[in-house]
This record gives structure tokens, sequence and C-alpha cells, in this order.
């Protein structure tokens, strides 16, 4: 292990941590939302944080034994099903002030972690590494504006989820 490496290395743990507990609050999140589209919403951004997690412990293995960054090809969202939409379309989230409560905590944390990621990128001069961070810099910004969406559509359109529409 290269001692140039050992900021990378506390960034790498940081995230680590970040995505672990940003993990356990979206599964936490999908107890208190009543709503199936919403459930949904978390329960993906969940499996994002796992993925993102197993992808940082991946990339900490390689720089630890072979001294190399890892590619990272990016997650992507599942399709909320149609006959998902069908069933739940329009329904109205009963606890609409925990799920905006929710929503304004996973945004801030969202921003929070793209703006670290950002910082990563720029902290290595790694091809593969920077191409990496800013991959997730750019994932944890789409969280951020979907969960943005959720916020807008609670607030001023009845109480209703748009997600997956």
């Amino acid at each position: 292990m290269a001692n140039s490496n050992i900021g990378i290395f506390q960034a790498i743990d940081m995230a680590m941590e970040a995505e672990k507990k940003a993990r356990q609050f979206y599964l936490d999140a999908v107890n208190v939302v009543a709503n199936e589209r919403g459930k949904n919403l978390l329960k993906q951004l969940a499996d994002f944080e796992q993925n993102h997690y197993d992808k940082l412990d991946e990339l900490k293995q390689s720089l630890q034994t072979d001294n190399k960054f890892v590619e990272y090809k990016g997650t992507e969202f599942q399709p909320v099903t149609s006959e998902m939409k069908a069933e739940i379309s329009g329904k109205i989230e009963p606890n609409k002030d925990d799920a905006l409560n929710v929503l304004t905590l996973a945004i801030q944390a969202e921003d929070k972690a793209s703006e670290h990621y950002q910082r990563m990128a720029e902290m290595t001069d790694d091809e593969l590494g920077k191409d990496m961070f800013l991959r997730l810099s750019k994932e944890e910004n789409l969280h951020s504006r979907i969960l943005n969406d959720e916020f807008y559509q609670l607030s001023n359109q009845g109480g209703v989820w748009s997600w997956g529409d």
C-alpha cells in the first residue's frame, strides 16, 4: 500500500460508511411510507446504496492488493411494472408529513454524497478512478433530483407519489 494512497483509503472508508448508513436509512424509511410507489422507490435506493458499498469495497481491496482502480459501469433503476402502476396510481400517501421528512433528509444525504464523490474524483489522476467517482457523483445527483421531484409531488399535488410514471 503506497503512502500516497492513505488519503484515498480514508475517503473510500468514509464513502463506504455513508453508503451503509444510507442503505439502512432507506430500509427504515420503507416502514414510514404507506404508498407502494414510495416504498418501491426507497427499496430501489437502498439497493443502489448497497451496490455502491459493494463496488467501493471491491475498489478498496483492489487498491490494497494490486494498487489498481476498478471499472464501475453504474447502476440503473428497475422499471415499475405496469401492474403496479395501475394498482397504486393516484393513491394518496396517508403519512405525507413523515414521507416529506424522509425525503428532506434523503435529499440532504444524497447531495452530500455527490459532493464527496466529486472531491474523490479530484483526488486521483487515474482515469478509471476518476470515472468511477464521477459516475457515483452523478448517480447521487440523480437520486437527489428524483427525491426532489417526489417532494414536490407530495407537497403540491395532493400527496400522490409520481415514482414510476
